[in-house]
């Protein structure tokens, strides 16, 4: 397969993926493609986000078309020399705009109703993937809805500005510390569906991930810094060796003086999992304490018991940070468990519970129908109704 009829069928399988419709044929040629090379697979992620598509339609709203199509031609006026060598563009190009073109329609029918019955337009049954909002609770009380592209700014009791812009929530204290003053609680809600980051005052930085809540001041004071957590969440802890940083579950403790690790304890999960990535962390439970290092994750279960384990695929566990689910020898409920966290659906199982076990990687971008396709391939099947996702084998 020559390089252009490959561009092309790469960009025609991505467009499958995302609308369900590949086969599994098709599915193990591109997983084979994207695994080539890191330049693929960071291709592939891109045309899989729907901020970078919009992007490109954005862009090309303000093409005159016209006059770009007149100095397309002129390029291919018969010269022997040069027609091949343009011809060769043009397809490279046409393959990226049939890419872009089947995206945006997956994107933008949600919208738009697509067949009618007896003259009455009938919705879309897609489920679509989650989406950078929250919410901000104050330290008064308010809710502030925090969605895409809305900016805030709004100055606390205790002088900390907050601000939203480009998705990420900043608080910013000149004094850092409020010594001899109350601490201010702020609480950010990211609902099923959603992902939100945030930088506390400290500079730490925190990703949020589905279903997850984070109570923590707006300035720190004192001889620590202490968050609570419920949900998943990646920090990247500011260093302050004075000042140790402790995220709170309830199942553990976490301390560390500024590292970078994530911590999975949800309510609806057996364990409380951190997973650290660099730096030392400490985990403390009722019943014991471990110090891990990079590399190992400590699981924590509701008893207080703790396990540490150096068997743990680092990647896998903070997947969900980059846009992407991976799974390991996975069985249904717990690919499902994470699926319905992102696309914000319940799950209910017909019959007996299939036993089944899936290893691959999916983006967290595609509709739920295109996350499921490769699933289907295992006797699988999935009938939506409304919010609920009811599974048969």
């Amino acid at each position: 397969m020559e390089k252009n009829e490959r561009d092309f069928y790469v960009a025609e399988l991505i467009s499958k993926l995302l609308t369900g419709d590949i086969t599994l044929q098709e599915h193990l040629w591109l997983k084979k493609w994207i695994d080539e090379s890191a330049a693929n697979r960071t291709h592939f992620e891109k045309l899989a986000d729907p901020d970078h598509l919009q992007k490109k339609l954005d862009f090309w709203d303000t093409i005159d078309t016209e006059e770009a199509w007149g100095k397309l031609e002129s390029k291919l006026q018969p010269d022997k020399k040069t027609t091949h060598f343009n011809y060769l563009s043009l397809l490279k190009y046409a393959a990226v705009a049939i890419l872009i073109l089947s995206v945006s329609i997956l994107l933008f029918r949600q919208n738009r109703p697509v067949k009618k019955t007896n003259g009455q337009p009938i919705a879309h049954n897609l489920i679509h993937p989650g989406s950078k909002h929250a919410i901000l609770i104050l330290g008064n009380g308010q809710k502030v809805v925090l969605k895409k592209h809305e900016q805030l700014a709004i100055n606390e009791n205790d002088g900390t500005a907050v601000s939203n812009h480009n998705n990420v929530l900043a608080y910013k204290n000149d004094e850092q510390t409020n010594t001899g003053q109350k601490l201010i609680y702020n609480t950010i809600v990211v609902p099923r569906g959603g992902e939100y980051q945030l930088i506390l005052a400290d500079g730490s930085k925190i990703w949020m991930n589905s279903a997850s809540t984070l109570r923590y001041p707006t300035s720190f004071s004192g001889k620590e810094r202490r968050v609570y957590l419920t949900g998943e969440a990646y920090f990247e802890v500011a260093k302050n060796a004075q000042m140790p940083f402790i995220v709170k579950t309830n199942k553990a403790e976490v301390q560390v003086l500024g590292t970078h690790f994530n911590v999975m304890s949800y309510e609806d999960e057996a364990d409380c999992k951190t997973t650290l990535l660099e730096g030392a962390v400490r985990v403390q439970s009722s019943t014991a304490v471990n110090v891990i290092k990079p590399g190992q994750q400590a699981i924590t279960s509701g008893q207080g018991r703790q396990e540490v384990t150096s068997k743990v695929d680092v990647d896998e566990e903070i997947a969900w940070k980059s846009g992407l689910f991976i799974f390991k020898n996975a069985d249904i409920k717990n690919i499902m468990q994470q699926a319905s966290r992102w696309y914000d659906f319940d799950v209910v199982y017909k019959g007996e519970v299939p036993e089944f076990q899936f290893t691959g990687r999916l983006s967290r971008r595609v509709d739920f129908s295109g996350f499921t396709n490769i699933l289907k391939y295992a006797g699988l099947n999935f009938t939506i109704k409304g919010k609920t996702v009811i599974i048969t084998k």
